[in-house]
């Protein structure tokens, strides 16, 4: 789910009227067939090869580093983390703190337990927007803007691996816009035999989580497992809570040796309550704790004169109460993977999924409301007359997406492998925002999931801001050869062609009774098409040392309310986002060391900009030019034996803005010209670097890890950054013997921040210009600390 939509009377918004964010992603919302990683292999020359599956990236990794890392021999970089380094964070813990260990990653979240979508990343300087993101072989970014939402794709504890392309998507990646890489979730697959797992977990800030997961074992050709969890903690600041309740399923059905269809279900439905992002002023002002307010000023009679609104503090206390900052949202994906062998050579993976999401994040605003025959308020037509109410605005988003990604793959002999496919997806999304009246004296909202006791017109039509329709359709078919000539030589080419088509109904304030001045309306179809190659070369020079290459090309469509807002201000439709991604590398093993190392260059052209026009509070897109991404990622694992591993990663990046903006006019606005050009773009941390030591024997592991981020820009001018912050985190467990049906007993403690640091990280929102307008980041939580019980029975 998107917030970057028309909103009504917001202060944020306002002091924000002048800014830009580039692909920005917002906070709030909206099987695999392939064996399991092999975590027990004592080769150290296994290696893992693309797979020829749709759900995994990779099969049969040696893990190194207890889990944070694997064996790799693709021509580009890939980090993965495994089951093993997942079972020794919280067990609540979303992907994004999962993958800040891995090159490249900057990750910021605003909760350690997880359960907020408070939390963002970049990778290599792309956003998470501009990551695709799949669970289990199904894409989960927003189909209309790209925004990833880390609480909505399942328990930490039911992956088996999350697997990180930093530079770019495999060919056969249902991905609609990942221009700087990937991010694929792979869920366990079910065991044979039945067992029982069960984890209970408490921590700071009251967190609390309840977790089973039952395999079934094989009842035939069948084996399944399904878990159900409860998890909620309260906000570490402000007021208000997280509670997520999850159910999933896995069931593999063998057909036979070469056939079997695996079926997945996730199910999540959370009630959380937003954290509010900080100013460097308002840090430094009241501190790291400072969020939405939790006092409650009453209304005077008869409301506020529209003149006082953001003026008089009353309206100021009201609009920024923390109850009408809530964000309930439910959500489900179901898909089946089928694997199906024709004949000795000829293979087939196909993925037909179905994706649902409803729900909403709220805010604080105002409507001019008067009594109605029934005794319940009515809006006024004039939407800035005086008799001013807060009232709780719900943007809601109702999402329906199926889908469909197939790839065949035939082995030709002489070492050649070829692989084609299509993928298929028509997405339906209906957005609008709605809202809830507020009872004047105690600021209690009537309803907070925006689907009853709606405010409405004298008419009986219900007021909306807008209501938005978007229909997607995507089709894309790629084809892609592997060649190994020799043991020392593999080549890989390909070519994708995506072709995306957004169908955008668009109506502002529909249902005012008095349309001539309140209503507008606007439809669009656009297309946006390309041929995306990939060229991809590795040589190993002997058992310890393989040099790779690969060149690719990455494209996406702007998103799906881009048209509506340009067409109202006069400006040129938005242009699509492209990226050249050059990468090369150096993979060694000798002994215990273990050493990835990765140059690349990434030119991104069009990059997307975002504008909000301050009188009509609509967004617009904008051209702002070519952004250069270059650097160095590395990673590396030293086995000392005895049970003590080293693990660390070292990220330079440089994402070199390379040209002015330009600002061009609109109906409300003048040109302005901005000196952008040499600047280091937001959110990009030059120097970052992780360290993590590691013991484990005789069932007990001990775990420190630390991590350094560069002070990061806020503003595209370069006016305003934050300090660099280190964290240090710990975790220690210990495996009991087993006792009667107890198997595996283990208790762990987790301590996050066990220095206490008070910091920025992240912009939420940058801006042009620090000076115009504050960026705002999320803000690191203090030292936190959960106990783990878990064991498995039978």
């Amino acid at each position: 789910m998107h917030t970057s939509a028309v909103r009504r009377h917001k202060p944020l918004w306002l002091a924000m009227s002048a800014a830009l964010i580039l692909g920005t992603c917002s906070i709030a919302h909206a099987g695999n067939n392939a064996q399991a990683p092999d975590t027990t292999s004592s080769d150290a020359h296994d290696k893992t090869h693309k797979s020829t599956t749709l759900s995994s990236i990779s099969v049969n990794a040696q893990t190194l580093a207890g889990g944070l890392m694997a064996v790799q021999d693709q021509p580009k970089q890939v980090s993965t983390i495994t089951a093993q380094a997942i079972a020794e964070v919280p067990i609540t813990a979303d992907y994004t703190q999962m993958i800040n260990s891995a090159p490249g990653v900057n990750s910021a979240s605003s909760d350690g337990f997880g359960l907020t979508d408070a939390s963002s990343y970049t990778i290599r300087g792309f956003n998470a927007s501009e990551i695709g993101v799949t669970l289990d072989g199904v894409p989960v970014n927003d189909a209309g803007n790209y925004v990833p939402y880390a609480s909505e794709y399942g328990e930490a504890r039911n992956y088996e691996s999350i697997n990180v392309s930093q530079g770019s998507a495999d060919l056969d990646m249902p991905d609609l816009g990942a221009v700087g890489g990937h991010i694929s979730f792979i869920t366990r697959r079910p065991t044979e035999n039945f067992n029982v797992y069960v984890g209970q977990t408490v921590g700071s800030n009251n967190a609390l989580s309840t977790f089973l997961r039952v395999n079934t074992g094989a009842t035939g050709p069948v084996r399944s497992w399904f878990s159900i969890s409860r998890n909620s903690d309260d906000k570490w600041r402000g007021g208000g809570y997280n509670d997520i309740d999850r159910i999933q399923a896995k069931s593999v059905w063998t057909i036979n040796d070469n056939d079997s269809i695996t079926a997945n279900f996730n199910l999540n439905r959370e009630h959380n309550y937003f954290y509010m992002p900080l100013t460097k002023a308002q840090a430094a002002q009241h501190g790291y704790s400072y969020d939405y307010g939790t006092t409650w000023t009453p209304t005077p009679a008869g409301g506020f004169p529209a003149s006082s609104l953001y003026s008089d503090p009353a309206t100021l206390t009201q609009v920024n109460y923390f109850r009408l900052f809530q964000n309930p949202f439910k959500s489900w994906v179901t898909s089946l993977d089928g694997e199906f062998k024709f004949g000795s050579n000829l293979s087939l993976s196909v993925i037909p999924y179905f994706q649902f999401g409803d729900g909403n994040g709220s805010f604080g605003g105002f409507l001019p409301l008067q009594a109605s025959a029934n005794g319940r308020p009515v809006v006024q037509a004039n939407q800035f007359a005086d008799g001013q109410y807060a009232t709780l605005e719900a943007y809601r988003p109702i999402t329906y997406r199926p889908g469909i990604n197939a790839k065949f793959t035939l082995e030709l002999g002489l070492d050649d492998t070829l692989d084609w496919g299509i993928w298929y997806e028509r997405s339906r999304q209906l957005e609008y925002i709605d809202a809830s009246y507020v009872d004047p004296q105690t600021g209690i909202p009537d309803s907070v999931w925006g689907d009853k006791k709606l405010l409405a017109y004298s008419n009986g039509q219900i007021w909306k801001n807008y209501s938005e329709y978007d229909l997607t359709t995507v089709k894309k078919v790629f084809v892609e050869d592997t060649w190994t000539p020799t043991e020392a030589w593999t080549f890989n080419a390909g070519v994708a062609y995506l072709h995306t088509d957004r169908n955008n109904q668009f109506v502002l304030f529909p249902g005012n009774p008095d349309p001539a001045d309140w209503t507008s309306s606007q439809n669009s179809d656009n297309r946006y098409h390309r041929f995306l190659p990939a060229l991809g070369a590795s040589w190993k020079l002997d058992d310890n040392n393989q040099l790779y290459y690969s060149l690719t090309r990455t494209f996406r469509a702007p998103p799906d309310a881009a048209t509506y807002g340009n067409s109202r201000l006069g400006l040129p439709a938005p242009l699509p986002e492209s990226a050249w991604s050059n990468e090369i590398g150096w993979r060694f093993t000798h002994g215990p060391l273990t050493l990835h190392t990765d140059a690349y260059l990434a030119n991104m052209g069009n990059r997307t900009a975002v504008g909000l026009d301050p009188n009509t509070f609509i967004n617009y897109y904008i051209n702002a030019g070519r952004v250069r991404m270059a650097g160095l990622n590395a990673e590396g694992n030293l086995d000392l034996g005895h049970g003590f591993t080293l693990y660390s990663s070292y990220t330079y990046t440089q994402a070199k803005v390379e040209q002015d903006l330009n600002l061009p006019a609109t109906a409300d606005t003048a040109a302005t010209f901005y000196a952008t050009k040499g600047k280091q773009f937001p959110g990009t941390p030059r120097n970052m670097a992780y360290l993590g030591a590691r013991y484990s024997a005789n069932g007990l592991t001990l775990n420190l890890n630390g991590k350094f981020t560069g002070s990061e820009y806020g503003d595209f001018l370069n006016t305003e950054r934050v300090s660099s912050n280190f964290t240090l985190n710990g975790s220690a467990s210990y495996e009991l013997p087993d006792f009667s049906v107890l198997h595996k007993p283990t208790i762990a403690i987790n301590a996050l921040n066990l220095l206490n640091r008070r910091y920025l990280m992240l912009p939420s929102s940058p801006t042009l210009s620090a000076g115009v307008s504050s960026p705002t980041y999320y803000v690191g939580a203090p030292r936190q600390w959960y106990i783990t019980l878990s064991t498995e029975l039978f």
